[in-house]
């Protein structure tokens, strides 16, 4: 039986050994463990916070990110469905094509939701792909425990707005001089009431406070198990945790003789 040689013969047959082609790619990228749902979110991510208020196509996504095409397309749309990236088609081009960016403002959210998934896993593909953890976390990349991030945030308020810690503890009689101290060097933490309190005499929010701290700090893994998203209760568990901490500490410290 004579095989056909004509034109379109010969297209669809080349169609169809590209296909075969990006199949296999595709089933090889899929079979790599160490790509989780939370892990693709990473990487998608950490190209967006390279790059921010930066336009990228799915073609330059895929080129960046080196994933499914499937894969890329769930992670932007579950993450333009919470508004974190924004979304422009162009229609002047055939066929319209999506643009995708990160806004300035969507960077703390972002970075929140990156630290959640970051770990050896995470560092390991974006290295494969000439991505940076630590470049896309920014200065929330650190190693500092959370109670030493939140002291230094809330003794850097007080200087900032000219208080000693004499006068701060005579306005809110519920920290002491030296406990205040304690607080600012990393070595106690204030229950969320005091911290409120601090707050108001400073003139700042405390969630701004917590969230600094939360994400200024060595990321906690007991939040990291509870795969809460949102950023500001997740700061809150941080401190909760750490304030946990912090009393068994207390607990197990043998008490000197008097």
């Amino acid at each position: 039986m004579r095989q056909c040689v004509c034109f379109r013969c010969w297209r669809q047959a080349i169609a169809f050994r590209r296909c075969r082609r990006t199949v296999k790619i595709t089933d090889r990228v899929a079979r790599d463990e160490r790509l989780s749902w939370e892990r693709k979110g990473g990487v998608v991510l950490a190209a967006f916070l390279e790059r921010i208020a930066t336009e990228h196509t799915m073609a330059r996504l895929l080129e960046l990110t080196r994933l499914a095409e499937s894969d890329v397309a769930n992670q932007l749309r579950r993450f333009t469905k919470v508004g974190l990236l924004s979304r422009r088609t162009d229609v002047a081009v055939f066929p319209a094509e999506d643009h995708f960016r990160l806004p300035v403002e969507g960077v703390p959210r972002a970075r929140a939701l990156l630290q959640q998934a970051d770990g050896g896993d995470l560092r390991e593909l974006a290295g494969e792909r000439g991505l940076d953890i630590d470049r896309a976390l920014g200065d929330f990349s650190t190693q500092q425990p959370y109670s030493v991030a939140l002291g230094k945030a809330l003794r850097d308020t007080r200087i900032a707005i000219g208080r000693s810690q004499a006068e701060v503890a005579v306005a809110v009689p519920a920290v002491s001089g030296p406990r205040l101290s304690q607080i600012e060097n990393g070595h106690a933490l204030p229950t969320l009431i005091v911290l409120a309190e601090l707050a108001l005499l400073y003139m700042v929010d405390p969630v701004d406070l917590l969230m600094h701290a939360a994400c200024h700090s060595k990321a906690d893994k007991q939040v990291q198990a509870l795969k809460v998203a949102e950023p500001t209760f997740r700061a809150v568990l941080t401190h909760k945790f750490a304030e946990r901490r912090f009393r068994e500490l207390t607990r197990t410290k043998p008490h000197r003789r008097q």
